[in-house]
């Protein structure tokens, strides 16, 4: 079974596979939720995230989506292992 973790200020998951989300809602994270089939870690940032925080999650995430820019779609296929 996978394990998808959602992680948001001032959590810190240490994982190899791990993404940052931009301008998701709910439905970006029950799709997720029902769509990756590895263990994951997706930081969820808002308009409300510290600076410092950021830097952080940025030092540590493959890459950070702008869901209202990336399709789900898009995401799904960039986070699932080949």
């Amino acid at each position: 079974m996978n394990k998808i973790t959602f992680c948001s200020y001032p959590d810190f998951v240490e994982h190899t596979e791990s993404y940052g989300l931009r301008n998701f809602n709910n439905h970006t994270v029950k799709q997720l939720l029902n769509s990756i089939d590895q263990d994951t870690v997706f930081y969820l940032i808002d308009d409300q995230t510290p600076n410092e925080w950021l830097n952080n999650v940025t030092k540590k995430v493959k890459i950070i989506f702008d869901c209202a820019k990336v399709s789900l779609d898009q995401i799904q296929t960039v986070c699932q292992k080949k």
